[in-house]
């Protein structure tokens, strides 16, 4: 028997006597996915995928039900349903005796995919193209959404899978305690299609007779679509059930998005440090830190009095801080901060400091019952707080932000945060204190919504710099930056700040930082085009391109600058 459920694009057929889901392209009447068996969202429980045999499907018109007997699992059902002109699918089940959930299988092995290719909202670097190419035919692929890249951290459980106009949608709607979205495929075949919930011994624990519901994956389909329309669509649907606010209720203060200041670039040409152009690598340097000081900072102010240039805000950049993971200003380098914020304020600017509360240093003093694991050290050999402990939070977190934030005498009146290098360091193997907070996505979801409402509640027009294209995220940042473009190529900035803007529904972006003279006119120029806001990395020194010895900046830099901020 066949069972059917269609949206205004997408024909769902369950045959129940092969045991087959077929979906199909309603306008063109063409394949778009055939599963070889009913194994949509099924568990891998301690290791292996639980055995399942069907026991019938329930059927009405806006919902599918599909039942199965498992001797590992009760109640396993997957359900479609119609949401608009798209189908949401989702799984249940209770567990028989006390287990661990490895793995989520979305789609089986041998799944037939007919489309070119697939889009993963990672970063690519060196190319104007953001997304990689991943083309499902001769050996094909293998990706995920787990935050390795180390940008734009970190990325949604979201596959668009393409062929030429036709555009088809698979992501997560409610936000998954996992670790990324895996697929492999070959020949227009899935080898692997999964959501990673730790690997064994590190899985999410289930007691006997618990109840488990997965996340509700949304499956969308247009015929002359691009990307960005069908990211608009997702989050359009975010939006429209409440997973994440309306955009347009959030309040916009006008400095957030006014000329800013950074001084990286000038700390990396003033130190001559050889800095890498992967980010991964980044993390290793220090000597571009450890040239910012005070002097340095009131020579930046000096160059913005005397050129006249319009910044609202100068941004301490990697160094103000005593080491990272200990975030009191550097006793040597800025031995009185507050003074130099209130000299900035005077002046009509804002002051904001760089923040990483993912990265500890070995040199940094922790309290070690703030730690996650007590003190285990992540892939990158570093230790991490465990924001979800309300230790940590009480302890820790609300006290430093008081000092940050607040005007109080002792506290050092700053005007909000840049976060930065948050990639690839939340892993299965170090649980946190709150199973609430477990998954990479959500890790980072909970601490980024924590620290923006303290941050908030103790200076209401604070300002946080984020560089994540993830919608839940949008209402926790108030600039969304293209981040670190090592080339002269402004279509790389242009194509990160569409992606930005469509993952992030709402938030302002910013082009971050141009490094050299080339093409730096038509850099801002874009950005103005756009309406996009842009932050300055240099005004002392300057380099002509790649190539060129570092100089001081110029005066015909300083004319573009007042042009076109």
């Amino acid at each position: 028997m066949e069972y059917g459920l269609n949206t205004s694009h997408i024909a769902l057929a369950v045959r129940g006597q092969d045991n087959r889901i077929v979906l199909r392209n309603r306008l063109t009447g063409h394949l778009l996915l055939e599963l070889p068996a009913l194994r949509m969202l099924a568990p891998v429980l301690g290791g292996a995928p639980v055995e399942l045999e069907p026991e019938g499907v329930e059927a009405a018109p806006d919902r599918l039900t599909l039942r199965f007997k498992s001797p590992q699992v009760a109640e396993f059902a997957v359900v479609f349903r119609v949401q608009g002109d798209a189908l949401l699918v989702s799984s249940s089940f209770t567990a028989r005796e006390a287990c661990e959930l490895n793995r989520l299988e979305l789609y089986p092995e041998g799944t037939r995919v007919n489309f070119y290719d697939l889009v993963n909202f990672r970063n690519r670097h060196h190319t104007a193209n953001t997304w990689p190419e991943l083309n499902f035919g001769g050996k094909g692929f293998e990706t995920d959404t787990y935050s390795g890249d180390w940008q734009f951290a970190p990325h949604p459980s979201l596959f668009v899978l393409r062929k030429n106009e036709v555009h088809f949608l698979f992501g997560a709607l409610s936000l998954p305690q996992a670790y990324g979205m895996y697929i492999k495929a070959a020949e227009y075949a899935v080898k692997e299609w999964y959501l990673d919930c730790g690997a064994a011994g590190w899985g999410q624990r289930l007691a006997a007779g618990e109840a488990y519901e997965s996340p509700i994956f949304v499956i969308a389909l247009e015929n002359d679509a691009t990307v960005y329309s069908m990211l608009d669509r997702y989050t359009d649907m975010l939006i429209g059930q409440g997973y994440i606010p309306d955009p347009k209720r959030k309040a916009s203060v006008d400095w957030h998005t006014g000329p800013l200041y950074c001084t990286w670039v000038d700390q990396m040409y003033i130190s001559k440090a050889e800095i890498p152009d992967e980010l991964n690598e980044q993390g290793k340097v220090t000597t571009a830190a450890e040239v910012l000081n005070e002097n340095f900072v009131r020579r930046a102010l000096e160059v913005i009095d005397k050129e006249n240039l319009p910044f609202r805000t100068i941004l301490l950049d990697d160094g103000w801080q005593t080491t990272r993971g200990q975030w009191d200003p550097h006793p040597e380098r800025f031995p009185d901060l507050r003074a130099l914020v209130d000299d900035i304020h005077r002046r009509g600017m804002k002051a904001i400091v760089w923040w990483n509360w993912a990265e500890i240093f070995d040199d940094a003093e922790v309290d070690e019952a703030h730690l996650i694991a007590g003190g285990k050290l992540n892939k990158h050999g570093s230790r991490m707080r465990d924001y979800s402990h309300p230790r940590t939070q009480k302890e820790y977190l609300e006290p430093l932000f008081y000092r940050l934030f607040s005007s109080d005498e002792g506290c050092f009146d700053l005007d909000g945060v840049k976060t930065d290098f948050l990639a690839d360091k939340v892993h299965a193997d170090m649980p946190v204190y709150d199973p609430q907070w477990r998954g990479e996505e959500n890790y980072i979801y909970q601490i980024t919504r924590y620290f923006y409402r303290l941050m908030k509640s103790i200076k209401p027009d604070a300002c946080h710099i984020g560089c994540a294209g993830h919608p839940y995220l949008a209402e926790f940042m108030d600039v969304n930056r293209t981040y670190d473009v090592t080339s002269t190529n402004v279509i790389e900035h242009y194509n990160r700040a569409l992606m930005l803007q469509h993952t992030t529904p709402g938030c302002p972006v910013a082009f971050d930082f141009f490094l050299y003279e080339e093409n730096r006119e038509r850099f801002l120029k874009t950005a103005a085009e756009n309406r996009w806001a842009i932050e300055i990395g240099n005004i002392v020194a300057d380099k002509k391109d790649y190539f060129s010895p570092v100089e001081p900046a110029g005066a015909a830099y300083y004319a573009a600058l007042r042009k076109y901020l």
